[in-house]
């Protein structure tokens, strides 16, 4: 056995301290370094809480009941017991001295180690809950786009109403003509064409309405006349039957690269809030108005109405998730929270909402230009 007090044999010993943050690759290079200088037959740790099993162990296995009791060195260190076994009891008295020496530092390097480990536990929590997050996200977004889906079914039976009832009575015409014995030609050519256009505006109304489901991972370049075509022919429809105007403002050929359906999707949830406040209130000149303001680097819309104004004290809970001040059969309180989330996460911008004198307007700015690396899209 080399001398316990070899200045060697210290440094050794010492050197092998806190050569790795890993808690057992650490404490195994301390034991394993120690019975080797030491000449001890086997060495152990054993954390505080786990006292009948050892978190290391290197060299002879011992029992700690046996006739080598007086043998063990055992040195309390932060949360845990060293444990060396000898042959005799000079050389847990000389090693004993010598760890001694190192305990503070054996100390510091394992609360360290514990450091680290809770320090990735708790990164490995913070992004569990973040994905958590994310997949609440998408299954809020789904459900926000579900709602709208099934006002946009009504919307569509509205502006369908009026074509299929011209082709069903184009239909009926031509054919007490055929029973009547008195089918002209040109009669008949003038009526099939009429029907053909109003298949026509049938069929162009479903691209729309799919178009808008369609999702689309890659930012589109769209102009603020698109904006205004897309949403009235989705809703313009509607809110001609429930005798509201929306007037749009601002230049037609002003375009932003973005998430075309997303920015979509956030004018339909408030536009469709505007309708909703208008049928709660009686109001006589109704009026949306949607303005576009171009700024050096960003596009900022605002969408106003005169359906009475948000009272004070809800404006501050108005973006929070699952608050409406709707009934429940027409509110699920998603639509301002999804709005939110899209302009802030998807479209990387800022939503604000104000209120006076019985007007109430959303501001949305958003860059001219999306970045798309870092975005999600759902």
């Amino acid at each position: 056995m080399k001398k316990m007090y070899d200045h060697f044999t210290e440094y050794e010993c010492l050197n092998a301290i806190g050569n790795s943050l890993n808690l057992i690759d650490m404490i195994t290079e301390v034991i394993t370094t120690f019975v080797r200088c030491s000449g001890a037959r086997g060495g152990e740790y054993f954390e505080t809480t786990s006292p009948l099993t050892p978190l290391v162990h290197f060299g002879e296995s011992f029992d700690h009941k046996d006739t080598y009791t007086e043998n063990i060195l055992q040195l309390p260190v932060a949360q845990g017991n060293f444990l060396f076994l000898f042959d005799h009891e000079i050389g847990v008295e000389s090693a004993g001295l010598m760890l001694s020496k190192f305990k503070t530092k054996l100390s510091n390097a394992i609360d360290s180690c514990l450091n680290v480990e809770n320090l990735r536990s708790l990164t490995l929590q913070i992004s569990l809950e973040k994905s958590k997050n994310e997949v609440t996200e998408q299954l809020m977004i789904s459900q926000s786009r579900l709602a709208i889906m099934g006002e946009m079914i009504g919307m569509i039976a509205h502006q369908w109403r009026q074509p299929i009832t011209v082709i069903g009575m184009l239909t009926n015409n031509v054919l007490i003509d055929i029973q009547m014995g008195g089918l002209k030609q040109d009669r008949l050519i003038k009526d099939l064409e009429s029907i053909d256009k109003q298949v026509h505006f049938l069929s162009h109304t479903i691209d729309d309405f799919r178009n808008f489901f369609r999702p689309n991972k890659l930012p589109q370049a769209i102009t603020f006349g698109e904006i205004k075509s897309e949403l009235i022919s989705i809703i313009g429809k509607n809110f001609e039957n429930n005798r509201l105007t929306l007037q749009f403002e601002g230049k037609s050929d002003i375009h932003c690269v973005t998430y075309k359906n997303e920015l979509l999707q956030l004018f339909l949830n408030l536009l469709n809030n505007a309708k909703d406040a208008f049928m709660e209130h009686t109001i006589p000149s109704p009026l949306i108005r949607f303005e576009l303001i171009e700024h050096p680097s960003s596009l900022q819309f605002l969408v106003s109405d005169n359906a009475g104004g948000i009272r004070p004290e809800i404006l501050t809970h108005i973006f929070e998730p699952y608050f409406s001040t709707k009934s429940e059969k027409n509110g699920t309180g998603l639509g301002l929270y999804m709005s939110a989330i899209i302009v802030e996460k998807h479209l990387k911008g800022a939503i604000s909402v104000s209120s006076d004198n019985g007007n109430s307007t959303f501001s949305i700015t958003i860059p001219k230009s999306i970045d798309q690396k870092g975005c999600d899209v759902y």
